[in-house]
């Protein structure tokens, strides 16, 4: 089984290059069918998924906190 990692071809400086010119772009009539998911709302979650909602984008924010028992000694 051959893996496909998708790293395009060619020399190491280029292939950022590469990979923008080839890359599908995103139809602005079709933001709203893509969702995005930003896990942690911290000050860099809270802020990229308002970004990406001003943007148009369906954006779903999950954030975890642990908030099990404590000992004090």
């Amino acid at each position: 089984m051959a893996l496909n990692n998708r790293i395009p071809a060619g020399e190491l400086a280029q292939k950022w290059s590469t990979y923008k010119s080839t890359c599908k772009l995103v139809n602005p009539a079709n933001k709203r069918s893509i969702d995005i998911i930003v896990v942690g709302t911290g000050l860099a979650g809270a802020s990229a998924a308002a970004s990406l909602a001003e943007l148009g984008y369906n954006v779903k924010t999950f954030c975890f906190q642990d908030s099990g028992p404590t000992t004090c000694k």
